[in-house]
């Protein structure tokens, strides 16, 4: 089948790709730059289309299939918003879409995404989801907890504080679960939606098969690398202060009070309806780190 990634370079999207490839489906990946990429293998090619240019776009996605829309920021620069790129980046895609024939697009989205949400990333999802959910187009609408796997930048953040501070820090209690999910599983999901009838015009929401305290997390990652580390817990209001002057100062601010809420919510969910959809084995954090993490 022939497929469209965008947001192709990031951890998820590279995942994707190669799972994809791998899987004898033919990729292109949309890029700002465009260009040939080594080691990608001949069922890979990068075109030049931009979310921000429905005309870059409408080139770029001529005799695609299906679409994964993987583009999106976790805080917002000077020239990138989640107004522009998270839904205007998406109302452009699916224009594109519509202009050549586009059977499917799957998107990746956000556990915690919701109407009602009070997060401005949560709430540039859900626009951007009832975009798609509208635009006529068959979808599959993916919500996943935290991904992580070689070279993401959550756990492998943490893994590095682990490795070289005496103290780890803990934002709040530390109560607010997660549920780390791996990234070879999400990408044989990814995978598997262009045949999978069961997974058509659903909200898919997924995590790993853990619900981990954020000291429990910290705990395994300890273990993995045989590291005896103190825990320092970290007040929430000095957390939000901190937050605050970085968003005044920094564009993107490495820590945001959006992203503070998002934290002290929690990330999980129930698996009972992704894993009737999909008949997988989820895998355990401790499990895919030791396979990796040194």
């Amino acid at each position: 089948m022939k497929v469209a990634v965008t947001g192709g370079t990031g951890f998820i999207g590279q995942n994707l790709v190669r799972t994809l490839s791998e899987s004898g489906h033919r990729v292109s990946v949309i890029s700002r730059r465009g260009g040939a990429r080594e080691g990608e293998g001949e069922n890979v090619v990068y075109v030049k289309g931009d979310v921000h240019d429905v005309e870059s776009l409408k080139s770029a996605l001529e005799g695609i299939e299906v679409v994964y829309h993987l583009v999106g920021i976790i805080a917002e620069t000077k020239t990138l918003t989640f107004e522009k790129t998270v839904i205007g980046g998406t109302k452009n895609l699916i224009a594109a879409c519509r202009l050549n024939g586009v059977k499917k697009i799957i998107y990746l989205s956000a556990l915690g995404t919701s109407a009602s949400t009070d997060t401005r990333y949560f709430q540039s999802k859900w626009a951007a989801e009832e975009i798609i959910r509208n635009s006529g187009i068959p979808y599959t609408i993916f919500r996943p907890s935290v991904v992580f796997g070689p070279a993401d930048k959550f756990i492998n953040m943490l893994a590095r504080m682990v490795k070289l501070s005496p103290l780890v820090p803990i934002v709040g209690n530390g109560r607010a679960l997660l549920q780390p999910l791996y990234i070879g599983d999400l990408t044989l999901m990814l995978k598997d939606t262009l045949t999978n009838e069961k997974a058509a015009n659903r909200i898919i929401e997924i995590g790993g098969p853990e619900q981990l305290e954020y000291p429990q997390l910290i705990a395994i990652i300890k273990k993995v690398l045989n590291k005896k580390r103190l825990n320092l817990y970290i007040p929430m209001w000095f957390m939000k202060f901190a937050a605050t002057l970085l968003e005044a100062v920094l564009k993107p601010a490495p820590l945001t009070r959006d992203q503070l809420k998002m934290l002290k919510t929690g990330n999980i969910c129930s698996n009972i309806e992704a894993q009737k959809i999909f008949d997988i084995k989820l895998t355990r954090l401790e499990d895919a780190l030791k396979e990796y993490l040194r």
